[in-house]
């Protein structure tokens, strides 16, 4: 739900008519998770909402859809909302690719054609409790040991100020009962696009290690407010985002997603074993690239894994799924296009993996 035009996310969601927007409402009322993250969301790139998501919700999610299904998917709301701050789209005063020029979108701490572009929401049933949010939205990329930024394509000018987090790194807590969840959630950059530095890979790698750093309370960490802080080691969590991460096929670096799927604190039953989010659909999926990863687990339409709800080993959890159709399913509208294909514009280029615990 993004597009290159300031403002075009807020005109569309005005009125119920968009046919994309309310198969993603659709698929949401079908598998009514109680808290759900949505990437590439775009609203004000200093947090808060311009109207966008409050017209997503009352709009489509707050009515019942039809979608070409035989029955209809009822109404869900989200009382509790939170909408963070992001480096995408905010342009930097330094020039970073070096063209003697500060333009959009290559000189954004984040990628990203205005503020906010590509930012990410959590919407959840249950309450959250922002006075206890941590960000690492402005942690510099250059004050991670063993860093792997490209020293050589940045100035040393950009290297003093390149923000590490292309969107923004949080950990957000959720009430449940007498229980606090902490919602560890984030959008690497995707692996590519980049040149022979690999500057987007390289991030990429250093933004899933900061998730593993911040899981581990690692000493050389600061958060936004100043404080050395990650989660403590009593903290339940769950990692969620599209981490743009495969641990077997794609251009990305293999380390860094490996890392967290086998960290100690991660539910290991979710993350790599009989648990681990699967479909039918994606079995059928048309890749025109060969891939060693198994099918059941691709999130993504180029056959990958991509997108991840990883709760920490102290949740039980019950199961798992990817919401993807296969042809027999009468859902599967909601992924196809009027003609049965599966394209990015019927909905998503991306499945919905969901995840049930218990408290």
């Amino acid at each position: 739900m993004s597009h290159s035009t300031a403002g075009q996310i807020l005109a569309q969601t005005a009125s119920p008519v968009t046919e994309r927007f309310k198969k993603i409402a659709a698929i949401i009322q079908h598998v009514r998770p109680d808290i759900l993250l949505l990437c590439e969301f775009d609203h004000h790139g200093d947090g808060g909402d311009d109207g966008a998501l409050d017209n997503f919700c009352r709009h489509y999610l707050a009515v019942a859809q039809q979608s070409n299904l035989d029955e209809q998917t009822l109404p869900i709301d989200y009382p509790y909302r939170y909408l963070p701050p992001s480096n995408t789209g905010l342009l930097s005063e330094v020039d970073f690719n070096g063209d003697n020029q500060c333009t959009l979108p290559e000189d954004g701490y984040g990628f990203g054609d205005h503020h906010g572009h590509y930012g990410f929401v959590i919407l959840s049933r249950y309450p959250i409790d922002e006075s206890q949010l941590r960000s690492w939205q402005h942690f510099l990329w250059r004050d991670m040991p063993g860093n792997q930024m490209p020293a050589a394509y940045y100035s040393a000018e950009a290297q003093k100020v390149f923000r590490l987090s292309s969107k923004n790194h949080i950990s957000l807590p959720v009430v449940v009962g007498d229980r606090t969840l902490q919602l560890l959630c984030c959008h690497p950059t995707p692996p590519v696009f980049d040149g022979e530095e690999k500057r987007n890979l390289r991030r990429n790698h250093d933004e899933l290690r900061l998730l593993v750093d911040i899981i581990d309370n690692a000493d050389y960490l600061y958060d936004d407010k100043g404080v050395q802080t990650g989660l403590a080691s009593t903290d339940s969590f769950i990692v969620m985002g599209d981490l743009n991460a495969d641990p077997v096929d794609g251009d990305g670096s293999k380390s860094a997603i490996k890392q967290l799927l086998h960290h100690a604190r991660v539910n290991r039953s979710v993350s790599c074993g009989k648990k681990t989010p699967k479909s039918v659909g994606g079995r059928f999926a048309r890749i025109w690239q060969p891939r060693n990863g198994r099918a059941s687990e691709w999130t993504h339409l180029s056959g990958l894994r991509l997108d991840y709800v990883l709760p920490s080993h102290d949740l039980r959890v019950l199961k798992s799924g990817v919401f993807w159709p296969d042809r027999k399913d009468p859902m599967r509208p909601l992924v196809v296009d009027e003609k049965g294909r599966e394209r990015a514009q019927a909905g998503s280029d991306h499945r919905m993996v969901w995840v049930d615990i218990r408290i």
